[in-house]
């Protein structure tokens, strides 16, 4: 399976990052992808970008060194219920892509039903596109319960490849979740997470996790450009090649 599209990634507006903008997107360049998604950190991050930096991505061009660039945010999910990053409704506008992640400096871990009961409030925020991250063994969440509901409310799943190193102990979650996104149909991104440009499209781990479990292709959105491009139509009203 060959990914085209790296679809979580982070500059150095978010300050833990190396790279800048024009270095990410050469870095997916060199890897040989067709698109990548920038998707820094929300304000609710200590080192997180201010909200004005997500309400001014649409000056950055849909096309750099020949690579579409989608415009993104990872958000943090708020304690207690499942909140977003607290930014005005114009920057969430101007944005492509939507992930929402657990981070601990975000949300101290709890236990599962509270980690389900925020799951569950994102699953009904039409502002996010995308799951982050569900593996992280520090969140445990009803699996069945969140995944067997994503398609009700046209959510999908990232495979984080970075998960495996820095993440510990996700590895056999992610199997899990990958298994219940065949059996319930639910779509997924496959992601580097990468924080500096040598890692865009390094994919390796995600991959095995998605072999483990003899993964569909045709469920995974940025195995081919085309699907991209007809997910972000159908699911975000966008066309991502203009």
């Amino acid at each position: 399976m060959k990914i085209v599209a790296d679809m979580h990634t982070h500059t150095n507006v978010s300050a833990h990052a190396f790279s800048s903008l024009d270095e990410m997107v050469r870095g997916a360049r060199d890897a040989g992808l067709r698109a990548i998604a920038i998707t820094n950190h929300g304000p609710a991050m200590k080192d997180g970008a201010h909200q004005w930096h997500f309400g001014n991505m649409g000056i950055i061009p849909r096309v750099m060194h020949g690579v579409t660039v989608i415009r993104g945010i990872e958000c943090n999910i708020l304690p207690p219920d499942g909140a977003l990053d607290r930014m005005e409704g114009w920057c969430y506008n101007a944005l492509d892509y939507v992930i929402a992640s657990f981070h601990e400096p975000c949300f101290p871990p709890v236990n599962a039903e509270v980690h389900t009961k925020a799951l569950e409030n994102i699953l009904k925020n039409p502002r996010v596109q995308c799951f982050g991250h569900l593996g992280n063994p520090n969140y445990p969440f009803d699996q069945e319960y969140i995944i067997s509901r994503c398609n009700e409310y046209g959510k999908i799943v990232e495979i984080n490849n970075n998960s495996v190193n820095a993440r510990k102990g996700s590895e056999g979650n992610c199997v899990e979740i990958a298994r219940l996104c065949k059996k319930y149909g639910v779509p997924i991104m496959v992601s580097s997470d990468s924080h500096i440009s040598y890692k865009v499209g390094g994919f390796d781990n995600a991959l095995g996790v998605l072999a483990a479990v003899d993964f569909p292709e045709e469920l995974v959105i940025n195995a081919d450009f085309d699907r991209l491009v007809e997910y972000f139509r159908l699911a975000r009203k966008i066309d991502i090649t203009q």
